[in-house]
């Protein structure tokens, strides 16, 4: 009896191994689909190819994108995986997203259909660029302010990329040809769902992924790119020159760097493996905290704060000061993140700098803030976190 070929998603069977994208550049050393789906339980893998100049470009991704976290917990939000108390911040963010409906009726209708419609229901889905921007900005409506400045041509790109994985909704004709009643549809979309699912958490969220990037960066300057490379998470192996990520998507696929480095980003919802071959510098969501089954503290937060234990141990003040300090700050940008004044600030610093928690460096007039080994392990303690891979 003939063995049966293994069933492919028709969406990506459709698409030849080797592709010649618009423009005419032959990319099919990029991306590569695998014939044959591995079984049993590891699932399926991504594998990442690096030459000696991907490595050279490869970095850490800066200030988090609350857009991008945004993006990824609509994902998580239909999902079943990740830990036991990700139940309910579920059950929380429908609730709450049901009543947004009815409290603002100018909405676009059915309004949740404008961003979720967006968002992968597969892992296997690849996710608009202009939703998981690889540079952050301090907050959302910066963001959407990017969005909406985004020209229509890029958007036209990206969505006929996503489209070939996909099956996209009728609107999206109308978001890529640039119409702006459909972008501030689409923003206004990303606006209400963010005020229910993310932003009653961002605090500890942005705090776990800042305590992540201080371990990380200190964890490049021990021991070098591959060091990182090789303590990502249980899903990730370094096995020099290939990043293999296990994955739950049906197929398997080889992607070729081919010199544009790779952007390394925690994602504190969701794990996200590049798949675009035009994609200027890739970027690769590893699974932090609650992505990776672990503690739900950052998320379901008491009203005092994300880390309410390390504010009894510090003080309400110092604990705010340590989870500022996370993101690499001045004295003065201190100050003003915190509420304090200056002369206040620096104290505090003082008092956790000589406790082995912060290191201070001086650059001409200015003293420049982060974390020490210890004072980042004990931020992610806090939030439930262990650090590491």
């Amino acid at each position: 009896m003939a063995r049966r070929r293994p069933r492919v998603p028709r969406t990506l069977e459709r698409r030849p191994a080797h592709t010649t994208v618009p423009g005419g550049e032959d990319r099919g050393d990029t991306f590569r689909l695998w014939s044959k789906r591995r079984r049993g339980r590891g699932g399926t893998s991504v594998r990442i190819h690096f030459t000696l100049t991907d490595l050279a470009r490869t970095r850490l991704a800066g200030r988090p994108s609350p857009l991008a976290v945004t993006t990824f917990s609509a994902f998580r939000l239909t999902q079943r995986t990740g830990a036991p108390r990700l139940d309910d911040w579920r059950r929380l963010v429908r609730a709450g997203l049901a009543l947004r409906g009815d409290q603002e009726p100018r909405l676009p209708r059915p309004w949740q259909a404008y961003f979720t419609q967006l968002t992968p229901a597969d892992p296997a889905h690849p996710v608009p660029r202009f939703l998981r921007p690889n540079v952050g900005l301090e907050t959302l409506e910066d963001e959407l302010e990017r969005l909406l400045s985004t020209p229509p041509p890029v958007l036209r790109a990206d969505l006929e990329y996503v489209g070939r994985h996909r099956p996209l909704p009728g609107w999206t004709r109308d978001l890529a040809a640039g119409d702006p009643a459909t972008a501030e549809g689409l923003a206004a979309a990303v606006r209400a769902y963010h005020r229910v699912a993310v932003a009653p958490y961002w605090r500890g969220l942005a705090s776990l992924l800042a305590a992540d990037r201080a371990a990380r960066t200190r964890q490049l300057g021990d021991g070098g790119i591959e060091q990182v490379l090789g303590g990502l998470g249980p899903r990730i192996r370094w096995r020099p020159p290939v990043l293999e990520v296990r994955t739950t998507a049906p197929v398997e696929y080889d992607y070729h760097l081919r010199g544009r480095g790779l952007v390394l980003a925690p994602g504190a919802f969701s794990g996200y493996v590049p798949c675009d071959p035009d994609e200027e510098q890739p970027t690769l969501y590893y699974e932090v905290g609650v992505a990776r089954g672990g503690a739900a503290g950052p998320l379901l937060a008491p009203p005092g704060g994300p880390y309410g234990g390390l504010a009894a141990l510090l003080g309400h003040s110092r604990a705010a000061v340590l989870e500022v300090i996370a993101d690499g700050v001045t004295t003065g940008q201190l100050a003003r993140r915190v509420g304090l004044s200056p002369a206040s600030a620096s104290e505090h610093a003082s008092v956790l700098r000589r406790a082995g928690l912060v290191d201070t460096r001086r650059s001409g007039r200015w003293s420049h803030h982060s974390l020490t080994a210890l004072g980042s392990e004990l931020l992610l303690h806090a939030a439930g976190v262990r650090g590491g891979g």
